[in-house]
């Protein structure tokens, strides 16, 4: 299986398609779309006692396909989020415009609803949150002016629009919301649009908005590119007032090590906005040793913020396998582990960390054990889970193996009942070349 290597995710799905071919109640009575197959994995893939078990294997068609940059979110027994493609047979080469889903723990899934493109959603990334019984989202594309839709589904399968990005000049929320009930608002970003100007296309370099439940959206801060901050793919976290991000690019550091057309681009920031629009660059990426190209979002850990970028870090990958890092409530800034890539780490990490007890646990796109999967870059592997503590003792849990356990992990994982649960964008037994995702989880760690 061969897959695209990912350091700047502009658009990451498209490109992955175009290279590989293609709280509530919690009672249900629908019958699900497809019989969900379960796969145990113990051996070469798997550390000693691990035990990874595939609940679902998405079909394609009327189903979903491609889970991507999304968590699953649980409530009394049933997992619902979203996925990238799939439901009906609209938007780009006819393979859906995405869906969002539900699914039991045993493995009965069930579309709740099919995005049908403008003006209604378009390619749902992020996954869901839930307020009041109600799963509110984000799509990249869609809505009424094309730029992207904020939505809330009922579990019912009831949907509404209640949000248009794109007019004016902001679009493309990649990343998935958060909601605060402090103030009752949810919070997100977009890979595009405000007041500043990037690159050659003139799209914007990104912003950082809150949206009531109503819908009524305000941008709270316009990036400017450069050493502010470029192309934001990463969901937020919120503590006492403040909320905390990344950028992908910009920040002035890195030089030609982060360029982009031999333009120097930046490696990447770390920042800080208030809810009233206070912006802060609080570190910028310099591709070396720290790391390039944070693309997945921050967690909060005792006051300390952690996260990981998709390259920089040790040179076995071209470009840097990816780093985790640490940046303390004074702005100390420290690596805690750089992957080594394959065979006996993960390479290019992908989505948030999660916090159990202390210890972090999270994805790689790549690298592991398998040889079946191929990035253009040339690094090996189908990805991987692993765990790490804050001190930087890292090991791997899994690597994945394309099919029929699944390839490329690219979302955050969620802890329940002393359980991981998560997702990959291809792999299983699906219709989609290569696999249309699979929703897996772990056990034994």
């Amino acid at each position: 299986m061969k897959h695209s290597s990912r350091l700047v995710a502009a658009f990451l799905s498209a490109a992955l398609l175009a290279a590989c071919g293609g709280g509530n109640n919690g009672l249900y009575s629908s019958t699900p779309t497809s019989v969900a197959r379960s796969q145990s994995a113990l051996g070469p893939h798997a550390a000693h006692g691990v035990t990874e078990k595939v609940l679902y294997s998405f079909a394609g068609g009327s189903d979903g396909e491609h889970p991507l940059n999304e968590a699953l979110i649980a409530a009394n027994g049933t997992f619902y989020s979203s996925t990238e493609r799939g439901g009906d047979s609209g938007c780009q080469s006819g393979d859906g415009c995405g869906t969002v889903f539900k699914l039991s723990t045993s493995g009965a899934e069930s579309v709740l609803y099919s995005f049908g493109g403008t003006p209604d959603g378009q390619y749902a990334k992020g996954g869901v949150v839930e307020r009041s019984g109600v799963l509110y989202g984000t799509t990249q594309s869609g809505g009424k002016y094309g730029g992207g839709a904020f939505f809330k589904v009922t579990t019912s399968g009831t949907e509404t629009v209640l949000h248009s990005f794109g007019n004016p000049g902001y679009y493309g929320p990649y990343a998935g919301l958060i909601y605060v009930q402090a103030d009752d608002k949810f919070y997100g970003t977009t890979i595009y649009g405000g007041t500043g100007i990037c690159g050659t296309s003139g799209l914007g370099c990104g912003t950082v908005f809150s949206v009531t439940p109503s819908g009524k959206e305000t941008v709270l801060h316009s990036f400017a590119g450069g050493k502010d901050g470029d192309f934001l793919t990463g969901s937020l976290v919120y503590s006492n007032g403040e909320l905390y991000g990344t950028t992908q690019l910009g920040g002035g550091g890195g030089g030609s090590t982060c360029s982009n057309s031999s333009v120097p681009a930046g490696c990447g920031t770390i920042f800080s906005v208030s809810t009233s629009g206070k912006e802060k660059v609080l570190y910028s990426f310099t591709g070396g040793s720290d790391g390039a190209y944070p693309d997945g979002g921050l967690i909060n850990v005792s006051g300390t913020l952690y996260g990981m970028t998709g390259g920089g870090g040790g040179k076995l990958c071209s470009g840097g396998c990816g780093t985790i890092f640490e940046l303390s409530a004074s702005g100390k800034f420290h690596g805690v582990h750089s992957f080594q890539g394959p065979p006996n780490d993960g390479a290019s990490p992908f989505g948030n960390l999660t916090n159990v007890k202390g210890t972090l646990y999270g994805t790689t796109q790549q690298g592991g054990k398998s040889t079946a999967c191929t990035a253009s870059s040339g690094t090996t592997g189908c990805g991987v889970v692993f765990r790490v503590t804050t001190s930087g003792k890292e090991n791997m849990l899994y690597s994945f193996t394309g099919a029929p356990d699944g390839a490329e992990p690219i979302e955050t994982l969620l802890y329940l009942n002393g359980m991981l649960y998560g997702t990959t964008y291809l792999g299983g037994t699906g219709s989609c070349s290569n696999g249309c995702g699979t929703v897996f989880s772990l056990s034994g760690f």
